[in-house]
Parts: structure tokens; sequence; C-alpha cells
């Protein structure tokens, strides 16, 4: 038994703690999926089309943490920065090794397990196209004439 406990002593000096789902945490930034509110990959951090729906999560739980991808240039990321500023909210840029091989840019997470069902900012806050818009409402011209 002591040879175990041994043997278990060294490898965590040689290789520190060992993590739980290295893969998730990688993904989420050091986080885990259980904790994430919200989340946009790059291309829709870079579109600007989610800024007002992070917002209204921020609004509906405030005083948790915004994780931007360090490897996106800041000034894509400088209205999320400000937008977290706005809302008391902290932030912090990761640019380890698991934000260079994730394809998310922003992650909006609390400190603790919350299991949100639907995280992706798509599939939560869908953003309306034009065509959709104009379904919704017909224009003046064709209330007028038909």
């Amino acid at each position: 038994m002591a040879d175990r406990e041994t043997q278990d002593y060294l490898s965590k000096g040689i290789y520190g703690n060992k993590k739980t789902n290295p893969d998730e945490r990688n993904k989420y930034f050091g986080s885990l999926r259980e904790r994430v509110y919200l989340s946009m990959t790059t291309e829709q951090l870079i579109s600007d089309d989610y800024i007002t729906a992070l917002e209204k999560e921020m609004q509906l739980h405030p005083n948790q943490q915004l994780l931007l991808n360090g490897q996106i240039d800041m000034n894509l990321l400088s209205p999320y920065i400000k937008l977290s500023q706005k809302n008391n909210c902290s932030f912090r840029i990761v640019s380890d090794e698991g934000a260079q091989r994730s394809p998310l840019g922003l992650i909006y997470v609390s400190s603790t397990a919350v299991n949100e069902e639907v995280v992706d900012v798509s599939i939560k806050y869908p953003v309306s196209t034009p065509s959709e818009k104009e379904e919704e409402k017909p224009s003046f011209f064709k209330k007028l004439f038909s």
C-alpha cells in the first residue's frame, strides 16, 4: 500500500494534479460545460449579431464571468469588454493552449454548476433574417394595393 501512495505522490509531483474532463476544459477555456450560460463561436462573435443576446444573458444572470478567446483580435473583442464593464461583469482573456484549439470565441460562465440546457447563442437567441422580417410585416404598398 505504501508503494502505491509513494508512486501517486511522485506522479503528482512530476505531472501535477489529474484534471477532470480535459477535452471539455480545453473547449470551454478551463471551465466545464455545466457552468456555461452562453457560448459564441468565433464567427458569431465577429458578426456582432448576438451582442444584444449577451447583454440579455448578463442581465438575467448578473455577477458572472465573461471568458474571451485571446486568439481573437482585440478590436473585435472590445465591444464585448465594454459591455461587460457596463454590466459590472468581470471578464478574462484566455490565451492558453485550449483557447488556441477551441472553436469558441466567447463564453459567459458561472463559478458553480447551472446546467443550462441550451448554451449556443444561435439556438438560444435566433437572429431573424431580413426576409423573415418582411414576411412578418407587409409593406405599406402591399396593404394599399391588395
